[in-house]
C-alpha cells in the first residue's frame, strides 16, 4: 500500500510541474503578444526637417519628413518625397540606410545636390544636423540624438 501512495504522490508532483510549466509558457507568450501589439515609437526613425521651402507649396519650414530605409527625393510622383522645385530633377537624390548608417547619394541630377553647402560628388554618410540642398530647398538630417530639445 505504501508503494501505491508513493506512486500516486509522484504522479501528482509530475502533474503539478507540468501545469506550472504550461502556465509559465502561456504567460510568457501572452506578454510577448502584448509587447508586439504596442505601436513603435513614432520618432524612432531619423527624418528630414524642412529648413527652406522656396516656392514649394507642398512643404513648409519646420515640416518633418520621416525617412524610409530607401527615401528618394525628386519631382517624379513615384518618389518617396515629391519636390515641387524647378531646379529638382525627376529623380534627384536618395537617402538610404546602409550597414547601419544613413547615406546621401545624388542620382545624376542636372543641378546637383549639396551637403552642408558643398556639392555632393559621391555618396556620403550623413551625420545628425547635416543640411541637404536641392535647388531652393534645404533639409536638415535629424536623428534622435541630433534633435533640438525643448526648453
Amino acid at each position: 500500500m505504501s508503494f501505491e501512495w508513493t506512486l500516486f504522490g509522484l504522479r501528482l508532483l509530475a502533474t503539478a510541474l507540468l501545469v506550472t510549466f504550461l502556465g509559465a509558457a502561456l504567460f510568457i507568450i501572452w506578454k510577448d503578444l502584448q509587447r508586439a501589439a504596442e505601436p513603435p515609437a513614432p520618432a524612432a526613425m531619423p527624418h528630414l526637417r524642412v529648413l527652406a521651402a522656396a516656392d514649394d507649396p507642398s512643404l513648409a519650414v519646420g515640416d518633418l519628413l520621416p525617412l524610409q530605409p530607401v527615401t528618394k527625393l525628386g519631382r517624379d510622383p513615384q518618389n518617396t518625397v515629391v519636390l515641387h522645385d524647378a531646379a529638382a530633377s525627376a529623380e534627384h537624390a536618395c537617402v538610404r540606410r546602409h550597414n547601419g548608417r544613413w547615406r546621401l547619394e545624388d542620382l545624376g541630377s542636372r543641378n546637383g545636390t549639396l551637403l552642408n553647402d558643398l556639392p555632393l560628388t559621391k555618396p556620403a554618410t550623413l551625420a545628425g544636423g547635416d543640411v541637404i540642398g536641392i535647388g531652393g530647398l534645404r533639409f536638415q538630417f535629424q536623428t534622435e540624438s541630433s534633435k533640438p530639445h525643448d526648453s
